[in-house]
């Protein structure tokens, strides 16, 4: 079975500006990264180079950030697909004001999605998206729901 869950990964166009977006927008750490070839059979790109920078939140998050050299991101650089499209991810921050930090992504060259701001009842959520199109929903509790009851 499984035991443990280091990282997961996420595909982006621009290693640096994904980079800049979660460290210097975010408050996310930069770990260790590099240049390899030795992934490309692994992502089924036989011949690629893959460059890879890991980010680490003090909270314990920690993931991959990882593009390919030399080759054109498939379908652009921001991804359309709604919510409901099997195998879309999404990232999911509990923060203290939905609008600072929707600002701040903006800032950093993502998107805020305005129109999926709602009140749930035990708090208010909304998505947005990394300059790749991967998307953050940000979620303020404001009462009633256990859920997240350890954040």
């Amino acid at each position: 079975m499984i035991k443990s869950f280091p990282h997961f990964g996420i595909y982006v166009a621009d290693l640096d500006r994904a980079t800049r977006f979660y460290v210097e927008g975010l408050g996310f750490t930069a770990q260790e990264g590099g240049r390899t070839d030795a992934p490309g059979p692994l992502l089924e790109m036989p011949g690629a180079t893959v460059r890879t920078q890991f980010v680490h939140h003090p909270a314990g998050l920690r993931f991959e950030l990882w593009t390919v050299e030399d080759r054109a991101p498939a379908g652009g650089p921001v991804d359309p697909r709604p919510a409901d499209v099997p195998g879309r991810p999404h990232l999911c921050f509990m923060v203290d004001d939905l609008d600072t930090v929707a600002a701040r992504i903006a800032e950093y060259g993502g998107y805020r999605l305005d129109e999926s701001r709602c009140d749930l009842g035990y708090g208010e959520l909304m998505f947005c998206a990394d300059p790749d199109g991967t998307r953050i929903e940000l979620v303020r509790v404001t009462s009633g729901w256990t859920g997240y009851a350890d954040q």
